[in-house]
This record gives structure tokens, C-alpha cells and sequence, in this order.
């Protein structure tokens, strides 16, 4: 493929509004629209679009009958880095041109949440996925700007039986109080204010949360026993359309989702362990996300051992992975890009390691060093200012900006994100590859003639994808439909055939097909359904 087209650079310089990431999505479909076109999965709960990128060789066939590959990012509010990340895949796959094109479709979501995230970057304020504040309740704090700074940050106020005290070694950071810890003592609670505040210190904080991650359909299960869950699996506006998108493509082979934690490669399972899924299938995914390892240098975890030194291994109900795995029958993964602290050269088995309130407020003294020696730096952390709340009297606001400690340097997002696209290709490359191979017409008779085709899978991976996927209806066997031309009969007792599921590389099968005929040249179309492997359609002819 050529390359002569320029697609706009990709700038990390600052996360993304609604509005930066609807001009840069334009201007890369815009840039290139022979391989990239602009639509929507639907709007989010206030109306926004829900941006999504189609990009292939459009020459070389329609999107929905080749193997299809999915990324999504911001699935959480905060995590911003995941849009950039995906934002940097679909501006390499353009500039890049690659040949893989020619036989895949990427669809990808930049921003699955553009309502939550719109909040945290433009105010900094707390969410997860989405807070319900439709229906506020009394002794409620709800995060608003009290001071005017258009940001929503932390408060502290002296308080008897305040849980926090002022580090004696970095007087900018607080730390846990002990019994023998000496005063002031101090209350922190997000910046905002109290609806229909009784006076009490019984305040509960901000609305019903949603953590759309645990919104998925396999093993989802209901509030409190699984936090953030939501009403439903895909209750939530935003989800539901992700859902109905996933359950139309029969063609989808793999999905990859970006989030920012402690610098990961995550694979499933997010419930049980790997003893619950087919042993092969766990290799694969292993092998895999070694090779997600070896380009951005991030560890390797199953979601369940994704978790504290001495935590238990963790079970998250409704998640992204065993919906992937169980439903989809898919080999799914997601990035954890990384946190500050992961900058500042605090590992994520260090981060897991801190088993103490002492250690993390050490790290948390790390961390501050660091960014104190930085030359350039993006403010993640606002002095305490006096301030008039106008229920709680005098207070300081500041603290920590959640936009810029929730992911990594927006210089190491993206060297992380060129592996991450490495990673994409490489998965994708495995893909299922139906093709029709060895076409013959013979003549056996006076207008009789014999038709030949091989049906075969060149690509790696079976059309099932995974060994959990053999049996799942979304992942469809393949179908052959024989359809004569005008003026053609079927000799044969059978036209259409089913071939069932294809194996990787070799597996294939020789149809034939007798017809009769002699008023056209043209005798037949043959249709090939070959679900993650693609769709083909080819007309045979007669040799005159």
C-alpha cells in the first residue's frame, strides 16, 4: 500500500476534551478516507457521541466480511490515558499503511465514557464510570468547585477526631494517625458541598457509583455483591450500545481494552482461576501476553493475582475478561498503561509489595521527590488554600489532581503505546483467513460441467478462535451457499453445505458441484460465510 497520504501526528501534550478527540477522529478519517471512516456506536447519557473508528483497505472489500479486531479505551472516567492510546493504534494503522489492512478491520472506541471523562478533564473531580446525582440525598457530599478554580480537589479541615495528620517530612502530603501521633488532626473529604446538611459529622460521599467494568454480562452479578454492577448486565446507556455492537460483528476475532492501574498485561480469568478455563487456551492467552510484555515491558497478571501482596486473589463479577472469554470465546486482554508512581520508577510489584500504611506513604514521599526533580512537569498537585466553605466553615483546599496521578507521563504513555500497537499487530496477525483456493470448471458433457473449489483457513487460529469458543453459537461455523446463474440447473443432490468450524493453517475441504446449461457463460456464485475468517463471494464461469 502506498503512502502517500500525511496523517496528522498524534499530540501528547495534554489530555483530551470531548471536543479535542471529536476534531482529532475527524481529521484522521478526514486525512484518509479510503482506509478510515467516522461513525458512532450512539450517544452517551448526555448526548455525546460515542466515537468509532472503521479502518481498513476499503479496495480490498467491505469491512463486515473480513476478520475484525476491536480496541476500546476509557471505559473509566479517569483513566484518560486510554484514549490516547487508542487514538495512537488507529494513527500508526494510517500512517503505517500495513499489508494486514488488506485482510482485517480495526474497530476502535477511543472513548467509551466521553461523559465521565469530560468531568475528570476538565475539573479533575472523582468518578469511576458514572454517579448517579439525580436524586440527591440529604447529608450527602456531592464534588463541586468551591473556590473557583475550575477544579475539583481535596478538602481538609481540623477536626478532634480527624484520621489524618501533616507528614513531618513532606508537609504537602498527610499521613494515617496513629495512637501516639501528635495533632492537629485533620478530616479530608472531596471538594464540594453537603446536600441538606444536618450539622453532623455523618456525611456520606457523592451519589450511587457505576464502574462499568463490572456492567458485562458473564457472572455479573447484583449490588452489594458485586460494587458498581449497575441494575443490570449493560444497564448502563453507553455499555449496552458496546454490547450490541460486540453481538452484531460474527466477524470479531479479538478485543483489547486500554486502562490505567499499575503497569500491566492483564489476561483472563477475572473470577476462579485458570483451572477453571481449558488448559490450552491458557497457554495461548500466557504466550500472548508475554509478547504484550516483551514490547512495552510491562508485567504479566490474570486479573485474579492482579492485586495487593497480601490480598487474596480477587473475583470481579460482570468484568471485561471472563465476558470475553466465557461469551465471546475470544483470547481478550487489557493494558494497564501504568500510574504516576510507575513514572517515578516505582514498579508495580513494589506498588503491590507496600503492605502498610508506612509504606505507602513512603512511596508516596518518592513519588514527590521525583516529581520535584522533573524539568518539565504538569501540575499534579495544587498547595493548600485557606477557603470560606459556606457550611463547613474555614478550610483548605488541594491536594492531588486525579487526572495526572491516575496514569503514566504523557512521555512515557507514549513510548508505552508504540509497544501496545506492536502488541495489536501481532495478535492480529493471527487471525482466521478463509479463502477459496483451486476453483476449476470442467466440462464433463454436452453443458454439463464440474465445479471444483477448496474451501481453506490460512491463518493461524481456527475460525473458533479458542478451544471455549468450539462450542458457542456467537462464533459461527462456516457456510457455503452455491447459488446457479440465470439459466443454470443443479445437478448435484446438495448446493449449500455446511463446513463446520476450519482449523488454523491446513485445514481445508474440496467441494464439487455438477450443473447443466448453456445459456450463459456464467454458471454460479458461490458465497462463503466464514465468520471470524471472513466472507467471500465469487461468481465461476464457464471456459468457452
Amino acid at each position: 500500500m502506498s503512502k502517500n497520504t500525511k496523517i496528522p501526528e498524534l499530540s501528547f501534550h495534554a489530555f483530551f476534551t470531548y471536543q479535542e478527540v471529536t476534531d482529532c477522529v475527524n481529521s484522521l478519517a478526514s486525512a484518509c478516507p479510503e482506509l478510515c471512516k467516522l461513525s458512532s456506536l450512539g450517544k452517551s447519557r448526555e448526548g455525546r457521541d460515542i466515537h468509532l473508528l472503521t479502518i481498513t483497505n476499503n479496495k480490498t472489500g467491505l469491512p463486515e466480511d473480513k476478520s475484525a479486531y476491536l480496541i476500546h479505551g476509557n471505559i473509566h472516567a479517569g483513566e484518560l490515558s486510554g484514549t490516547h492510546a487508542a487514538l495512537y493504534t488507529a494513527q500508526r494503522l494510517l500512517s503505517d499503511r500495513i499489508n494486514l489492512l488488506n485482510d482485517i478491520v480495526f474497530y476502535i472506541v477511543p472513548r467509551l465514557n466521553p461523559d465521565g471523562a469530560e468531568f475528570v478533564v476538565t475539573t479533575s473531580g472523582p468518578v469511576r464510570s458514572r454517579t448517579d446525582r439525580s436524586n440527591p440525598i440529604p447529608n450527602t457530599l456531592y464534588p463541586g468547585d468551591m473556590n473557583d478554580d475550575d477544579l475539583i480537589l481535596s478538602m481538609r479541615q481540623e477536626h478532634p477526631e480527624g484520621s489524618f495528620l501533616i507528614d513531618p517530612q513532606d508537609s504537602r502530603l498527610l499521613i494515617r494517625r496513629k495512637v501516639d501521633s501528635k495533632g492537629p488532626f485533620y478530616r479530608v473529604l472531596p471538594e464540594g458541598e453537603i446536600y441538606q446538611w444536618d450539622g453532623t459529622d455523618k456525611i456520606s460521599m457523592d451519589g450511587r457509583s457505576f464502574d462499568w467494568n463490572r456492567n458485562w454480562s458473564y457472572d455479573w452479578r447484583p449490588e452489594p455483591e458485586q460494587h458498581g454492577a449497575g441494575d443490570f448486565p449493560f444497564s448502563e446507556t453507553e455499555m449496552r450500545h458496546m454490547a450490541e455492537f460486540i453481538h452484531s460483528k460474527s466477524n470479531l476475532f479479538g478485543v483489547l481494552g486500554y486502562h490505567t492501574g499499575p503497569a500491566a498485561v492483564l489476561r483472563p480469568p477475572s473470577t476462579g482461576s485458570d483451572s477453571d478455563l481449558n488448559e490450552a487456551d491458557v497457554k495461548e492467552m500466557e504466550d500472548l501476553a508475554r509478547i504484550g510484555s516483551e514490547h512495552t515491558g510491562l508485567p504479566v497478571f490474570p486479573v485474579v493475582k492482579y492485586h495487593n501482596k497480601r490480598g487474596r486473589d480477587i473475583n470481579l463479577r460482570g468484568h471485561f475478561h471472563n465476558f470475553g472469554y466465557h461469551h465471546l470465546g475470544l483470547f481478550v486482554f487489557e493494558f494497564e498503561l501504568g500510574v504516576l508512581m510507575n513514572s517515578a520508577g516505582i514498579s508495580t510489584e513494589q506498588q503491590f509489595e507496600a503492605e502498610t500504611s508506612e509504606d505507602r506513604e513512603e512511596q508516596m514521599r518518592q513519588l514527590m521527590k521525583w516529581w520535584d526533580a522533573q524539568e518539565e512537569k504538569v501540575p499534579i498537585y495544587m498547595p493548600w488554600k485557606i477557603c470560606q466553605h459556606p457550611q463547613l466553615g474555614e478550610v483548605e483546599i488541594g491536594g492531588f489532581l486525579r487526572k495526572h496521578t491516575a496514569g503514566p507521563t504523557l512521555t512515557d504513555l507514549k513510548r508505552i503505546s508504540e509497544g501496545t500497537y506492536k502488541f495489536t499487530l501481532e495478535h492480529a496477525s493471527k487471525h482466521p483467513h478463509i479463502i477459496m483456493e483451486d476453483a476449476k470448471v470442467d466440462t464433463v458433457g454436452e453443458n454439463i460441467y464440474r465445479i471444483r473449489v477448496r474451501i481453506a483457513n490460512r491463518g493461524e487460529y481456527p475460525t473458533h478462535i479458542s478451544s471455549k469458543g468450539r462450542n458457542l453459537r456467537r462464533l459461527r461455523p462456516v457456510r457455503v451457499e452455491f447459488h446457479p446463474c440465470e439459466g443454470i440447473k443443479l445437478l448435484s443432490s446438495q448446493g449449500h453445505c455446511n463446513l463446520g468450524h476450519l482449523g488454523g493453517i491446513t485445514h481445508s475441504n474440496m467441494l464439487e458441484w455438477f450443473v447443466s446449461g448453456s445459456e450463459s457463460d456464467k454458471l454460479c456464485e458461490i458465497k462463503i460465510f466464514g465468520g471470524t475468517g471472513g466472507n467471500i463471494r465469487k461468481v465461476l464461469k464457464a471456459e468457452k
